[in-house]
């Protein structure tokens, strides 16, 4: 039990930077935001997923999704290709970093 309170803390204030960081407004006001929520995800992901592979697929798998999400109406996931370059970087950082402590 206790190997699992680091996981489910990280878990939470990925969780809770994402929902401040939506909340708030500012993925739009503060684009950088962003890539402090990914390299939090990453550490999320390295809490739960150990196998690399399926770590990279879904950091990747989640830019995809974001990919989908836009629409004419709807621009929150507009991102130029470096940027989602970058996101992906930042959450393969975070899984790399967390994955043999937590």
């Amino acid at each position: 039990m206790d190997t699992l309170i680091p996981k489910f803390v990280v878990l939470g204030i990925f969780l809770a930077a994402h929902g401040i960081a939506t909340k708030m407004g500012w993925y739009h006001k503060k684009p950088s935001v962003d890539t402090i929520t990914h390299f939090l995800g990453g550490l999320a992901v390295s809490a739960w997923v150990k196998d690399w592979w399926v770590a990279f697929a879904l950091i990747i798998g989640w830019e995809f999704f974001e990919m989908m999400l836009v629409s004419k109406h709807w621009k929150a996931f507009r991102e130029t290709p470096i940027n989602k370059a970058r996101d992906v970087l930042l959450g393969l950082l975070g899984y790399f970093i967390g994955v043999d402590m937590l």
